[in-house]
């Protein structure tokens, strides 16, 4: 996720393809052996051979996978991406986290660039630098991706762009409706949603406060309810209630800025009918991808 698409922006499709290919292939296989060992639990003396048979073999394809990272991946992004390029990846690698303790602190000199910045041009003197087998491989589809994601008009968010049609539409096709009452209790925004409908809402309540828009039997407790997330001392309270034959799940959230500074109340109403009265049949589709 962090290296991969600044290889395929230069049009470096191949490599990323087959190592990920091959990481998810022992993913598979490590699955399996861990359905071998719950197996064994009951009749050990029928699966010891397969598993250490299987986990010799998945060892190998691992110890693999890794000699091609070090040995050839590593020193081609090293050769190709840009300081920019690898402030950003350290920037999401921090959030990511990393499996062992990072030493020390880089101190980037360049401003982070997002594979979308870049213009994916690879020069003579790159291909060069890269290591032989990852040459031959990339050559094949060395053509720049020139792709512009951002259009004009577009709103900017931290996680991408949307145009407002897109904006709009995308709350649409959420499985959950919702609605957003600023920091003094007045609504500001409400979705509806064309895969499951909630409760019964109208574009005369923009402005209205927040506990208005609820039964008056239910002000005070929804009053109550914000002002405990407004204190801090929830992030969010969860409802399960009826509406005809549908049941309902009601999230009431705090939203927060990053620095803790409560920006208003969020009510998340989705239907869970079919989840509730059918979970066997629910947990016959789930799928392990």
């Amino acid at each position: 996720m962090l290296i991969f698409p600044y290889l395929e922006r230069r049009g470096i499709t191949a490599v990323p393809r087959v190592l990920w290919g091959r990481e998810d292939q022992a993913m598979v296989k490590l699955r399996g052996l861990q359905a071998l060992v719950e197996k064994e639990l009951n009749k050990p003396e029928e699966y010891s051979s397969s598993i250490a048979e299987k986990a010799r073999e998945i060892a190998r394809e691992i110890f693999e996978l890794i000699f091609r990272e070090e040995k050839i991946l590593l020193p081609a992004v090293w050769a190709l991406l840009s300081e920019g390029e690898w402030a950003a990846i350290h920037e999401i690698a921090k959030e990511m986290g990393y499996l062992v303790p990072a030493e020390g602190e880089w101190a980037p000199k360049a401003k982070p660039l997002l594979p979308y910045q870049v213009k994916g041009a690879v020069t003579a003197e790159q291909l060069e630098k890269l290591p032989q087998e990852f040459r031959f491989a990339a050559q094949a589809t060395l053509t720049p991706d020139t792709c512009e994601v951002k259009s004009e008009g577009d709103l900017e968010f931290e996680t991408g762009f949307l145009s407002r049609e897109e904006a709009e539409v995308l709350f649409r096709h959420l499985p959950l409706e919702m609605t957003y009452a600023d920091a003094e209790g007045r609504v500001k925004f409400f979705s509806q949603s064309v895969l499951g409908g909630g409760f019964v809402r109208t574009k005369t309540i923009i402005g209205r406060r927040f506990e208005y828009c609820h039964p008056p039997r239910l002000e005070r407790m929804v009053k109550s309810v914000v002002e405990e997330l407004k204190s801090g001392k929830s992030d969010f309270r969860e409802y399960w209630t009826r509406l005809g034959n549908r049941v309902i799940r009601v999230l009431v959230v705090a939203v927060k800025d990053k620095g803790g500074k409560y920006l208003g109340t969020l009510e998340m109403v989705e239907d869970l009918t079919d989840i509730i009265n059918n979970p066997e049949e629910i947990k016959r589709k789930i799928v392990v991808l």
